[in-house]
């Protein structure tokens, strides 16, 4: 198996995997994918919609408080903090994956709200010479070779290496 110069991040607001795009080196030149690294946001699970004491209608129904306004603002903008901190952090490891590439392709594939928090600190973090593809996708519970079809599918890698 003969890794590319290829990287797939694969995230949501909770999870994120980076995966290396290797060839088999037989006669079909499959493309595999090998999952290098997994990142948690503990913090994201833990205040997420289904953490216990949340309740979806709670609001200030005090009129003389002036407009009705969501009690649950403020946790909204916690929430979208927690994310962009775990962006940052997908951001440093795809750095770290890719440091030293001169060419090469990073894929990723994150669901809309996150890929629009992790695209500025990932053209940052990586070569100009390095291409960023973008996939408004939730694949993060996808096996390796689900997320390999679907991919190859979608046009972001290639299904078989390109023969000369």
């Amino acid at each position: 198996m003969q890794p590319t110069n290829a990287c797939i991040i694969v995230a949501d607001g909770g999870r994120g995997r980076l995966f290396a795009v290797v060839e088999d080196g037989s006669a079909q030149g499959r493309v595999s994918l090998v999952e290098r690294e997994s990142l948690v946001n503990p913090d994201y699970r833990a205040h997420g919609e289904d953490s216990p004491g949340r309740t979806k209608s709670e609001r200030v129904t005090n009129r003389q408080a002036g407009d009705v306004h969501p009690i649950d603002a403020r946790r909204d903008q916690h929430r979208l903090e927690l994310e962009r901190r775990f962006a940052r952090e997908i951001a440093e490891h795809a750095a770290q994956f890719t440091r030293g590439w001169n060419h090469g392709s990073v894929v990723l594939v994150a669901e809309p709200r996150l890929l629009g928090l992790v695209r500025e600190p990932l053209h940052r973090a990586l070569n100009p010479a390095v291409e960023l593809k973008e996939l408004a996708k939730d694949y993060s519970h996808l096996t390796a070779a689900e997320l390999r079809d679907h991919l190859a599918l979608n046009c972001m890698i290639p299904s078989r290496r390109s023969q000369d």
